[in-house]
């Protein structure tokens, strides 16, 4: 509070209390405040279908991600960090609102034009954030709709929109459709037909032209959510950044996408407002290490474009663990834990109920959340191992799998097919693996652990996430 805000108010109180009164008015002015003014800005990053070792931090030999890198060496690492859909659309529905993306009957990626898309009652992490203060902004990928107007991103609680509704291979030779790619500002086209190469650069820079407009006085929202290392990566990375990295197209964008945060964040230093912003990075799934011929049709992606899992098996539209495991960055000053390695089994449902204990804002009236609150696990308040609830994973609209502790429960049926996965399994299947042990998911072992397996199942039959509320 200023000292003119304090006379200000003085002045006009003593008009109307006195004594004892009068200071606890004060004190509850200030108290209120105070709190408005301390409440943390969040940035959260999101990048699209990076693999598990796509940073240097996560065990990529080659490609270089020296901010990433130091961001997990100051805060907290997660290396046990799951997606609840190994695909966009759901992926980014769950992480956007806490719930099972089957429950908004957005359980499949959806194309341009589509009825799907997220509906008017459910809340966002905006809309929440909104409620108590926060300033609201989205950059990037949006991919939850574009049929009816609450499907925009400013009809769910952000403030202001730059970016692409979906993705960029939505356009010849990679998808046969009539859509044109525009980058929007709000509701109107901006850039039509943007180069692979400018989308990075256009998002930071419009990154950095809303961090110098906020004040300390009001706390802020930055949703920030590349389009990269989704393919085509081949035209992706800028002129001045093709060929920098030892790791091929892949490399190059990934290094740039790591370069650009560091100028994002370098910005927030000097406005003043990187002590109390807590800056969150991560996927919406895995990488596409089994894409589809389509993909290749320009003549220059090859195989080797797509992410890695590292040890994980599996890819971007499959259930295993390669699909739905994702690096997971958190760094807030003085409150996260210094270069903590976190194993404790968490997921992208269990976002908005953290920041909402962070935040104290009040959790979604009339919305069955499916996540819960990290905060000590991220923190470093809890054990190693803390409680948490099964997550289950949903792929191509159908639950396929729950994960309860170590273990992962999986029914695949060969009738399941994604049709981004190039191949898929045949028949059905049903496995249980140890993930500590396994973390590869090479051993099957549901004859071994039958009373377990006879659990998981139990949990798997009661999967929750139908369309309610």
């Amino acid at each position: 509070m200023t000292i003119a805000k304090i006379k200000s108010f003085t002045n006009y109180t003593f008009k109307a209390v006195s004594g004892k009164w009068l200071i606890a008015v004060i004190i509850l002015f200030f108290a209120a405040e105070v709190q408005a003014q301390q409440r943390p800005n969040i940035i959260f990053v999101l990048a699209d279908d990076m693999g598990y070792s796509d940073l240097s931090c996560y065990g990529n030999p080659v490609i270089k991600t020296p901010f990433l890198d130091k961001m997990a060496q100051k805060g907290v690492r997660e290396t046990n960090y799951v997606v609840s859909s190994p695909a966009c659309t759901p992926s980014r529905a769950s992480l956007l609102t806490g719930r099972y993306a089957s429950r908004m009957n957005l359980g499949i990626v959806i194309p341009p034009g589509s009825d799907l898309g997220l509906a008017d009652q459910e809340v966002t992490i905006a809309e929440m954030l909104k409620g108590v203060g926060y300033k609201t902004a989205m950059i990037g990928k949006w991919h939850l709709g574009d049929h009816r107007p609450f499907n925009h991103p400013m009809a769910q609680g952000f403030d202001s929109y730059y970016g692409l509704l979906y993705s960029h291979d939505y356009r010849s030779p990679y998808v046969k459709t009539d859509t044109t790619l525009k980058i929007f500002r709000n509701h109107t086209p901006e850039v039509i037909k943007p180069a692979d190469s400018s989308i990075v650069d256009l998002y930071t820079n419009e990154a950095i032209r809303y961090i110098r407009k906020q004040k300390k006085d009001k706390p802020f929202f930055l949703y920030l959510a590349h389009n990269m290392p989704h393919l085509p990566v081949a035209f992706a990375s800028s002129k001045r950044n093709t060929g920098r990295s030892d790791g091929g197209h892949l490399g190059d964008v990934v290094e740039q996408l790591d370069a650009s945060l560091a100028e994002i964040w370098s910005v927030l230093e000097k406005q003043g407002l990187a002590d109390n912003t807590i800056f969150m990075f991560s996927s919406d799934n895995g990488p596409w290490i089994e894409f589809p011929s389509r993909m290749s049709g320009d003549g220059a992606t090859k195989r080797w474009d797509a992410g890695t899992a590292g040890v994980f098996r599996g890819s971007k539209g499959q259930s295993y663990e390669g699909g739905v495991r994702e690096p997971f960055i958190v760094y807030w000053k003085n409150h996260t834990p210094v270069g903590a390695s976190v194993t404790s089994m968490v997921s992208n449902l269990d976002v908005l109920p953290t920041l909402a204990q962070w935040t104290n804002a009040p959790l979604p009236k009339g919305r069955t959340l499916d996540g819960q609150s990290i905060s000590d696990v991220l923190l470093g308040k809890a054990p190693a191992h803390p409680k948490h609830r099964e997550i289950y994973i949903v792929n191509n609209g159908i639950c396929e799998a729950v994960k309860l502790g170590d273990w992962k429960y999986l029914e695949i049926s060969g009738n399941n097919q994604n049709s981004g996965i190039l191949s898929a399994p045949q028949g059905a299947k049903t496995e249980l693996f140890n993930l500590s042990y396994d973390p590869s998911e090479r051993t099957n072992v549901i004859e071994e652990y039958p009373e377990i397996a006879k659990q998981l199942k139990a949990l798997f039959d009661k999967f929750p996430g139908k369309t309610e509320n």
